[in-house]
């Protein structure tokens, strides 16, 4: 288990050096800098849509709240009356 950890971060950090080495190769041409950008900018329109969209399932959230107490209220003053229309 132990030598497995160990693996695992020697993995890992190779995985690190790897894309470092691959982003600093990228950046020195024109069409690896454009690539880069390209990435930044998709992953930047990605993380905006997750925020827009959790504050969107936030606001529907709140919405069907106010709704279910706005028809609750009605319901309840209905059933406080007397239900002695069948006798």
């Amino acid at each position: 288990m132990l030598n497995e950890k160990t693996t695992q971060k020697v993995l890992f950090v190779w995985l690190i050096f790897l894309f470092l080495v691959t982003t600093r190769v990228l950046l020195v041409t024109k069409a690896g800098a454009l690539l880069v950008s390209v990435v930044i900018v998709a992953f930047s329109i990605w993380v905006a849509f997750r925020l827009v969209e959790r504050a969107v399932a936030a606001a529907w959230k709140i919405s069907d709240v106010i709704a279910c107490r706005l028809i609750r209220r009605p319901a309840e003053a209905h059933s406080a009356e007397p239900k002695d229309i069948g006798e």
